[in-house]
């Protein structure tokens, strides 16, 4: 894809050779139908894609590189089109644009101070940074003058300063109340007189994310050919959608799932599809189109459900599809799903996401109180899993207080051991404590600290198990999500104990 082309010798000593980009004149892309286009055109000044029915691009007569540097860059976007998605393409793409207005964008090489100036700049946001780093990891990779492993290793420790994303999944979590259930289900149903196709489809969209909570990316990529009708024996029959997964890595073509859905919108699919091919032809792949037979955007889907929302009388800012989506985990959770069947039902790679429900949902903590946590019986069993007896910290000698770091922060004050004093504990403080009978919580203890500091911490595997394409058996994100089951209990405990010492004293 790539050659180096020595410059004569008469150049300064600081000159590095020319880097030539010799990709293919097509790059083939990951698509989801196949409506979309497969190819982006390398011979053009514009490179365009598509992805949810939106044009993406990146217009190199637009970025202000040295000459060199755009070659490098060129490289670098015919790899990510090649291995990622295309909207994680587009992430790069917008990355370039912001470097392009970087005093870096002159050439190489690049000296460590003006890379920490430019990074003090991206550090801003979080894709930016992470587009900063893959860039500079896969030229390292491919040996290309100007770029060292040891500039990459300071680049690598540079921390976004946006929100950090796993803090987004366990904060930002939102449902339905019951009133407005009601009011969406209510919407739903009147749905059910209209002989529009216009209208049935909007009604289909509405209903199926009530009851399946797609993002607006699966809504965009179904086809009709992913709706099954079954008839057994008895004449019984039963319907099935087979949804394309959104976030699955190293895909070429998205995964499809069978999804069971209820007789009632299976009916009104059923109408919807031949209303479909009465106007559009036989041939019509789109399970949901525009007034014209093209497949809907997702910005359109987006307006749709917006639309049947507010229609319901539910207003809320930002919240679409996700809306849907956070009220179906919440849901699921409620009713005590085990979490990796809601990641399943949803999509999700790993079980942290899904984890965020439980921890969010005050109903399932008013089911263990009233069920559980008055019961003694209950309180000896909990005790005897996790930890030793919860302590004050005024009682214990400082030379006891356990002190450790988890993600770079330093945290103590979470409790003491019970191991003599010149024993060391093998394991690792903190991080092997709350599952450990030797460790004595302090009733007033760091705990919320230590389990956002894991949080933090977890998030950052996740991350790096993106990029080799493996969550599902990533050892260390499943024993983070173990510890942090664990000081939830822990702070739970703890505020029990409060409660009842406060109780004593009134």
């Amino acid at each position: 894809m790539t050659k180096l082309v020595d410059q004569e010798h008469t150049l300064p000593s600081s000159s590095l050779p020319a880097y030539v980009f010799e990709g293919p004149d097509q790059i083939a892309i990951r698509t989801r139908t196949n409506d979309q286009p497969r190819y982006v055109d390398t011979r053009l000044s514009v490179w365009t894609w598509y992805d949810g029915g939106l044009a993406m691009k990146v217009d190199w007569a637009a970025l202000q590189f040295s000459s060199d540097l755009m070659e490098i860059c060129k490289s670098f976007m015919a790899y990510a089109l090649e291995k990622y998605a295309p909207r994680t393409a587009q992430m790069f793409a917008n990355f370039l644009q912001k470097l392009s207005k970087t005093e870096l964008a002159s050439g190489l090489p690049w000296g460590i101070p003006l890379i920490v100036t430019t990074l003090e700049r991206l550090r801003e946001s979080r894709h930016d940074l992470v587009g900063f780093r893959r860039f500079y990891r896969w030229a390292v990779g491919r040996g290309i003058e100007g770029f060292d492993l040891n500039t990459y290793l300071t680049i690598k420790d540079v921390k976004s300063s946006s929100v950090d994303p796993y803090a987004r999944i366990y904060l930002s979590q939102s449902s339905l109340e019951i009133f407005e259930e009601l009011q969406l289900l209510k919407r739903i149903e009147q749905g059910d007189t209209s002989d529009s196709l216009e209208n049935i489809q909007i009604n289909v969209l509405i209903h199926l994310g009530f009851e399946l909570a797609p993002r607006a990316i699966q809504f965009h990529s179904l086809d009709v050919s992913d709706f099954e009708i079954i008839k057994d024996a008895n004449n019984n029959v039963y319907y099935t959608l087979w949804l394309p997964m959104a976030k699955k890595f190293g895909q070429r073509r998205p995964e499809r799932r069978p999804r069971k859905i209820t007789t009632k919108l299976g009916e009104k699919i059923s109408q919807h599809v031949s209303g479909i091919k009465r106007r559009f032809g036989e041939n019509c792949e789109p399970m949901f189109v525009g007034s014209d037979g093209s497949r809907m955007s997702v910005t359109e889907i987006g307006a749709c459900l917006k639309h049947e929302l507010r229609e319901a009388g539910i207003d809320k800012p930002k919240q679409v599809t996700m809306l849907l989506r956070h009220h179906l985990g919440q849901g699921l959770a409620d009713q005590g799903t085990p979490v990796d069947m809601i990641a399943e039902l949803l999509g999700h790679n790993s079980t942290v996401a899904a984890r965020a429900y439980l921890t969010a949902t005050p109903n399932i903590a008013r089911v263990k109180e009233k069920a559980l946590g008055k019961s003694p019986a209950y309180q000896r069993i909990m005790r005897s899993f996790l930890t030793g007896e919860v302590v004050q910290r005024r009682d214990t000698p400082a030379e006891r207080a356990i002190r450790g770091v988890i993600d770079t922060q330093y945290i103590g004050d979470i409790g003491a051991c019970a191991l003599p004093v010149h024993m060391h504990c093998p394991y690792n403080p903190v991080y092997a404590c709350y599952t450990c009978k030797k460790f004595h919580p302090f009733a007033d203890g760091r705990h919320e600290q230590v389990k956002e500091a894991l949080q933090q911490e977890a998030q950052r595997f996740i991350d790096m198990a993106e990029q080799a394409g493996d969550l599902i058996h990533n050892r260390p994100v499943a024993q983070h999500q173990t510890t942090i089951l664990a000081v939830s209990a822990t702070i739970e405990r703890c505020r029990q104990l409060m409660e009842n010492a406060k109780d004593d004293t009134v």
